[in-house]
């Protein structure tokens, strides 16, 4: 309705349309401004799936880019690839996308609020790096890792991680204002039936909340 104003459209006029054909309803086909709405409403509309979908797929690209970057940089600059460092940053992006998903961060509601999400974050960040250095210490290759390279990781990654989440914050709430995540039926009819049915979605929680 905000985003194409050529095809804006109120209550009031939905309320007061008179349909060309009496028997647009009884024969199943949508009326004019119903096909607007619904042809708006495909085209806007935002799935949430999509979003923390996407969502995992750029926090585990970028916790593996940094990591490779670090090592790039400062670890492996002019000499052999050393295949126990990409390895390890790979099962550390996933292991990390893994824990998220397990603390429910990837939820449309704990998406709107980064702030609140920070003890979770670091929580699950930090529950990477100890299963990491315990998995080295066990397996004893924990001498051939850098530690600089452990810790700059560690910080470079859960900035990145932060200033994505405060991103796609802002994001979805302009989505939300905007109705583009919003859950959204076109109902063709009416009567008690179609009240009931419009009394019910009203009560449902909003996708974007």
């Amino acid at each position: 309705n905000e985003i194409n104003s050529s095809e804006k459209f109120t209550k009031d006029a939905v309320r007061a349309f008179e349909p060309a054909e009496a028997g647009a309803a009884a024969s199943g086909k949508l009326n004019p401004i119903a096909q607007q709405v619904a042809h708006q409403f495909r085209s806007d509309s935002m799935s949430p799936i999509m979003v923390t979908g996407t969502l995992r797929l750029t926090e585990f690209a970028l916790l593996a880019l940094s990591g490779l970057m670090i090592y790039g940089g400062y670890v492996g600059a002019g000499g052999p690839l050393n295949w126990q460092y990409p390895a390890t940053v790979c099962f550390g992006a996933l292991l990390m996308v893994v824990l998220m998903e397990m603390g429910d961060a990837y939820q449309v509601s704990a998406l709107r609020h980064p702030i609140s999400q920070f003890g979770r974050i670091l929580a699950s960040w930090i529950g990477v790096f100890a299963t990491l250095a315990l998995a080295g210490f066990f397996l004893k290759i924990s001498a051939e890792f850098s530690r600089l390279w452990f810790g700059a990781w560690f910080g470079t990654g859960l900035l990145f991680l932060l200033i994505l989440r405060f991103v796609l914050s802002s994001f979805i709430k302009r989505w939300g204002r905007n109705g583009r995540m919003e859950r959204r039926a076109v109902i063709v009819g009416g009567g008690k039936d179609a009240e009931g049915l419009i009394f019910s979605l009203a009560g449902e929680r909003p996708a974007s909340e």
